[in-house]
């Protein structure tokens, strides 16, 4: 390749790389970098490498939005942003937190995460969650643009909420889902009737509907329970709690006892 072919190409490359965005080989490849150019990239100071098979800008520092931005769209992972992390980037949170401190992720499938985004200190620590909560199905997930302008597909507060209550298991959880749904006032109906009915956990549809009907969201009278699969028998959510009498779930027994609902 001709010097001004070789010169072109890269100009071209840095024009589109964002700041705190990742390059993968993979993607490289394709578009017509091979591991010569990148040597030489490398040589040059031009880009670096953080890991087998991904780059970044030479004089730049990546951003975990700008690697889960590259799983998105480079390598083609099933993973979004969700739970905690996503109400936290949409304004939902019970504790205002200077800084994020975890990046919750959630995909359907068991594929491996590449060594390179396992291994960095992204500054934020990444737990991932092999979730079937809605099988294949991927309503609720939306792209939105982070820092530099960088899109990264994550839940939406509807869906992202369901992905927390998922994990609730003592009353400590119970009581981080129950101060952040009480605060969420606008959810659309007719988006969080699409995920109960594709939700697969019987156990959170039930958690879900007791937080919001007694916290009094307007939303909730919207919503059409009776086409809501809500299962059969009592679910425990808390250990030692107190079974509501009507979604047959075991709460904390002062939220009942206090008055809370």
């Amino acid at each position: 390749m001709a010097t001004n072919q070789k010169n072109n190409k890269l100009n071209k490359l840095l024009s589109y790389w964002k700041d705190g965005v990742v390059y993968t080989s993979p993607w490289l490849s394709e578009n017509g970098y091979t591991p010569d150019m990148l040597f030489g990239y490398k040589k040059s100071n031009w880009v670096k490498s953080i890991g087998r098979g991904a780059y970044v800008k030479a004089q730049d520092e990546p951003l975990w939005e700008g690697a889960v931005h590259a799983l998105q769209n480079q390598l083609k992972y099933s993973i979004h942003v969700g739970g905690e992390t996503a109400l936290e980037l949409q304004g939902v949170r019970h504790n205002v937190s200077p800084r994020l401190n975890e990046c919750h992720l959630y995909s359907p499938s068991k594929r491996k995460l590449p060594a390179w985004f396992t291994s960095y200190d992204w500054g934020v620590e990444i737990k991932l969650h092999i979730s079937t909560l809605f099988g294949e199905k991927e309503p609720g997930i939306k792209s939105m643009e982070l820092k530099n302008s960088v899109p990264i597909l994550l839940a939406e507060p509807e869906r992202a909420i369901l992905e927390l209550l998922s994990h609730v298991n003592s009353k400590a959880t119970f009581l981080k889902g129950w101060h952040l749904i009480e605060g969420m006032m606008t959810l659309r109906p007719d988006l969080v009737q699409s995920l109960l009915r594709s939700c697969k956990s019987v156990k959170v549809k039930r958690l879900f509907l007791f937080m919001a009907e007694n916290n009094e969201l307007p939303w909730y009278e919207k919503l059409k329970i009776s086409e809501i699969d809500l299962g059969s028998g009592k679910r425990t959510i808390v250990k030692n709690g107190k079974l509501d009498s009507k979604f047959k779930i075991t709460v904390p027994e002062e939220i009942i006892a206090e008055s809370w609902i």
